[in-house]
């Protein structure tokens, strides 16, 4: 019996320490990559970096296992890390490809975040971060399925359902937006492309039924001309023009609400931005949110709507 309870502690232990060297590897690959868009650097030069650095856990990096995280880090990013034999120096090949990566971008923002926090865990109770919805543990399980072309089987309960049900979905595209995750996918039941939320599924396993994504189609361009996650196909995308007061537009400047929004005019005290989307029911509700530090200029119809709304609310507290 001692044995046996040995040979299960040694095997856990073995099991963890396998896991924080994949952890600590992948911790790595981030850091080098962040460090490689900064400057080019010689191998001593990382180890030196490396040693100063948060991660840093008294372990040396040798040769071999450099070039082992260096290919770990080309494969995770897509990217390509030359070495100049000139300089002896590392960088990213490209980085520009890199940079416009928005996935990427956010992965190493993230782990820049994370990293900076982790050092400052005596501040914890200082600092105050935005919790998601949930659903973040169906990730792996969807992104794998992704990743293969096989559809997913997802047991799901919408807001206005009692129970749950199944249904069978081609998994396109996943997608965060105000702090909760969304599956965009072909529904088997729905016979249409429909989104999901990832905190209203129960329960999700991957099917051995392939799919073909669509050509040509990409996250961005599937909703660039959406605000938010709503498409709504009855609408057409239309040209829009808000003016804001001055003091709110300052920062809708800074934090565009689409990737269209350009600057039509600027005074003292407001600001003209023209934009090209659809009026979807999520972009009417955060102009509403702006209360009066914005006006609908054009179209008129969604001028009119923003007016009915109005008479909604004034009927309600006057």
């Amino acid at each position: 019996m001692y044995t046996l309870h040995c040979f299960i502690r040694q095997g856990i232990s073995y099991f963890c320490i396998k896991l924080k060297f994949k952890f600590m590897r992948t911790q790595f690959c981030i850091w080098l990559v962040n460090l490689l868009l900064e400057r080019e650097v010689t191998r001593l030069e990382i180890n030196e970096a490396w040693r100063k650095s948060y991660y840093y856990d008294s372990r040396e990096i040798s040769r071999n296992t450099f070039l082992e995280y260096k290919k770990r880090a080309e494969d995770l990013f897509d990217i390509d890390i030359v070495c100049d034999r000139r300089t002896n120096k590392y960088y990213i090949k490209a980085p520009e490809l890199l940079k416009a990566d928005p996935l990427k971008r956010w992965l190493l923002s993230s782990m820049a975040a994370v990293a900076c926090i982790d050092q400052c865990k005596t501040l914890s109770k200082r600092i105050m971060l935005e919790q998601t919805h949930g659903g973040e543990l169906f990730l792996p399980v969807v992104t794998e399925a992704m990743s293969a072309d096989l559809c997913v089987n997802i047991l799901y309960q919408p807001f206005w359902y009692e129970e749950p049900y199944l249904l069978t979905v081609e998994p396109y595209f996943v997608r965060l937006f105000r702090q909760r995750w969304y599956l965009v996918g072909f529904s088997h039941k729905h016979n249409m492309v429909r989104t999901f939320a990832f905190d209203r599924i129960q329960n999700v396993n991957i099917s051995d039924r392939k799919f073909v994504m669509p050509e040509g189609v990409n996250v961005d361009n599937y909703f660039s001309d959406s605000y938010g996650i709503m498409l709504q196909d009855n609408l057409k995308k239309e040209t829009i023009r808000l003016k804001f007061m001055a003091e709110q537009g300052i920062y809708i400047e800074t934090c565009p609400l689409h990737s269209s929004q350009r600057l039509v005019s600027k005074t003292d005290e407001y600001m003209i931005f023209e934009l090209n989307l659809k009026p979807t029911f999520d972009f009417f509700q955060v102009l509403l949110s702006y209360g009066s530090d914005v006006e609908v200029i054009s179209p008129q119809s969604l001028r009119e709507q923003i007016i009915k709304s109005i008479q909604c609310l004034s009927a309600m507290y006057l």
